[in-house]
């Protein structure tokens, strides 16, 4: 096979999804080391990873895969207990799986000694077994109810049509390797068909001409086998469809089938010649089409599962990088609809009546980019599920390394936040992770004489409040001393005896930069070490951090993070000649208060009743510096801003509009400016600031 037709990209692509499925397969197998479903998951993706491997020419991989096929051939059978030797075994052997991906994707060596090792490990395992005679009553007696072989599962026969592309042979490929590849999922009855084959004189050797048809029957299910198929869906036509419910196009193959069995079982010889196939080999041929039946041409067989279902065709794999250029021309389309409003109020004055049909189409156009708008994120949006799971590798291998029983819950993955949210999502995450991990979670002896449960518990939730996600990540550990951080906080001058702070100011001082109340920072973590930079991570998401403790009991930290980070409901504003833009999801309200409403207190001070609750009053002149038209509160307006459980009061000349904008990340072109989170072109071309709501609320 040629280097140019070789589908590495597909590949890489397909087998970082499996090991994506697979590690969370092994990981739950740790909890569940019963689940057949589980083992048999494991079994697939490492034996379509061997096919893909042979396909892109990486025998190195395939030949490793194949051992690791080969010890989940055992679990399978009952002969490798899967305890929790086996399940740190296959983890790193996904790891070096991973390697070899990597190394295929960019280029670049593996690292061979840690494969060795992986290998050296995989067959202490498989050799131990090994030495076990395969229906030893005691190993059946220990081999969970659900780990029975495969064999004695029950089977089902599929019809398993290949139609490949005609060019396959000149582009390299070779049929056969799917054909062997199905020869192993269990008993095979192969039917070739010639087609439409050409005269001798305009016969191509390079074409392919045939097209297969086969029964299977195996114990593994539909996707099952699909799976088998993936790596070879491009430009080729392949289904899989129940034995007993094909499509009525496809009689005369179940028809021809039927006849192959009973030739088989018969031990007679007819036109066709065919041998039913094991997993040993494959071994079958045709010399002409089935007596009595008529050959069906290729392009009358229904590809995939569209005809049984109906559902082909209905979902495809687009790259981000395309859904980022579409998010930015909508965000284009956007700032342009900004634009057309102002046209239409400077229409309104020089023509009435064309103002009247432009603002018309206004309203049209609006809904229609709000809709597009609406899809283009539906499509963007991806279950935090895909972030949190892959914080589970990170707690067991802490768990076995510390020797500190720790279980992680996932609450609410199916919650759904914009894909580059969940990106940045990790690395806050996982820090928050490991300073539970280390610093949270007391030794199993500590929580004995606690009276806690000796497995600590760590829980990471996701559910949706007000317009955004809040994301939990949850300790019933020893929670943090208060009066501690208020010693350290003197002591690194971070406040004054004189301050009265309530516990939850002095919890808000581990987000200084260096602050920790630890005396010895771990390789893992340090509590307070690096809290800062998952503050400014979080900010940058354009939500904000909180943190709760309770002594003895435990620490939650909350994040609040927006559904995306592309286009936002914005209220504009303006202060002086400048314009700017609070997100509207923090605007409670919006009044004028009177004289009589407003309260000096200390150090300049002020606030401001509003229906008898007083809010804090922050003039946001006074907070940039800037010149605004009224100094008098009463003469300005007040926005109502909530900022997670606190509100307050931010002082405005006017408020402009209220619409969409697009946010532009100023980290590109700007140092960090406080108070700021974004910016955003408006429709006159002028930059306004996005204000940064958890700083004013500071």
């Amino acid at each position: 096979m040629t280097t140019d037709n070789i589908p590495v990209a597909e590949f890489v692509e397909e087998s970082i999804e499996l090991l994506q499925q697979m590690e969370e397969a092994a990981l739950e197998l740790d909890v569940r080391p019963g689940d057949r479903a589980l083992v048999d998951q494991l079994f697939r993706g490492m034996h379509t990873i061997k096919g893909g491997a042979a396909v892109v020419m990486r025998p190195d991989l395939a030949d490793y895969a194949h051992r690791l096929e080969s010890l989940l051939d055992q679990v399978r059978d009952g002969r490798v207990s899967a305890g929790k030797t086996l399940i740190s075994t296959l983890l790193e052997a996904i790891d070096c799986v991973g390697l070899f991906i990597s190394g295929i994707q960019g280029g670049l060596a593996v690292d061979q000694a840690r494969v060795d090792t992986s290998v050296q490990n995989v067959s202490a395992l498989a050799g131990s077994a090994a030495q076990l005679p395969l229906e030893s009553h005691e190993t059946r007696e220990s081999v969970p109810s659900a780990l029975i072989p495969i064999a004695s599962r029950k089977s089902q026969a599929y019809l398993v049509t290949l139609k490949f592309n005609p060019q396959m042979p000149e582009q390299g490929g070779d049929p056969l390797l799917l054909l062997k590849e199905l020869a192993e999922l269990g008993d095979c009855v192969i039917v070739a068909h010639p087609g439409n084959l050409p005269q001798i004189e305009e016969f191509d050797a390079n074409r392919l001409y045939l097209w297969w048809s086969i029964k299977l029957t195996t114990s593994l299910s539909q996707s099952e086998i699909e799976q088998t198929l993936l790596f070879f869906k491009e430009d080729n036509e392949l289904s899989v469809v129940p034995f007993d419910i094909t499509p009525e196009e496809t009689d005369t193959v179940e028809q021809a089938h039927k006849a192959q069995i009973a030739q088989a079982v018969a031990g007679a010889e007819d036109d066709v010649q065919s041998t039913p196939v094991g997993a040993s080999g494959l071994t079958a041929s045709v010399t002409g089409p089935v007596t009595g039946f008529k050959t069906t041409e290729p392009s009358n067989i229904a590809s995939g599962s569209e005809r049984a279902d109906g559902t082909a065709g209905k979902s495809i794999r687009v790259s981000i990088d395309r859904l980022e250029r579409l998010q930015n021309l909508i965000g284009e389309t956007v700032i342009n609809q900004s634009r057309l409003i102002q046209l239409c109020e400077e229409a309104e004055r020089l023509d009435p009546t064309f103002a009247g049909a432009l603002n018309e189409f206004l309203e049209e156009n609006s809904r229609s980019v709000r809709d597009l708008h609406d899809e283009i994120q539906a499509v963007r949006m991806v279950q935090v599920d895909t972030v949190f799971s892959r914080l589970r590798r990170v707690v067991r291998d802490y768990s076995v390394e510390s020797n500190k029983e720790i279980r992680l819950r996932i609450e609410g993955g199916e919650t759904e936040l914009d894909k580059t949210v969940t990106d940045q999502l990790h690395g806050p995450l996982l820090h928050l992770i490991r300073n539970a991990m280390d610093h949270g979670i007391e030794s199993s002896e500590e929580r004995r004489q606690a009276a806690k449960d000796t497995a600590g518990t760590i829980w990471l939730r996701a559910f949706h409040r007000g317009g955004h996600v809040i994301v939990e990540v949850q300790d019933d550990g020893k929670g943090m001393d208060v009066q501690r951080i208020r010693q350290k906080g003197l002591d690194r001058g971070l406040i004054d005896e004189s301050d009265e702070l309530s516990d939850q100011q002095l919890l808000q001082l581990v987000f200084r930069p260096g602050f920790t109340t630890t005396d010895e920072v771990t390789d893992i973590s340090g509590r307070g070490v690096g809290m800062d930079s998952v503050k400014r991570d979080i900010e940058a998401l354009l939500g904000s951090i909180d943190i709760l403790s309770e002594p003895g009991r435990g620490t939650t930290l909350r994040m609040r993070l927006p559904l995306t980070l592309a286009i936002i409901d914005g209220m504009i504003v303006r202060v002086g000649s400048l314009t700017f833009i609070v997100p509207l999801l923090s605007v409670v309200e919006a009044v004028r208060p009177k004289a009589d409403d407003i309260r000096k207190m200390k150090r300049d001070n002020e606030l401001v009743k509003i229906r008898g609750e007083f809010l804090p009053l922050v003039r946001l002149h006074r907070q940039l510096n800037i010149d605004c038209e009224f100094a008098d509160p009463a003469d300005a307006v007040l926005l109502v801003l909530q900022h997670i459980d606190r509100k307050q009061c931010l002082m405005v000349d006017e408020i402009v509009d209220q619409r969409p904008v697009v946010i532009k990340n100023l980290d590109d072109n700007f140092v960090q400016v406080p108070g700021m989170t974004g910016a955003s072109i408006m429709g006159d071309g002028k930059v306004s600031f996005i204000l940064d709501v958890a700083a004013i609320a500071a």
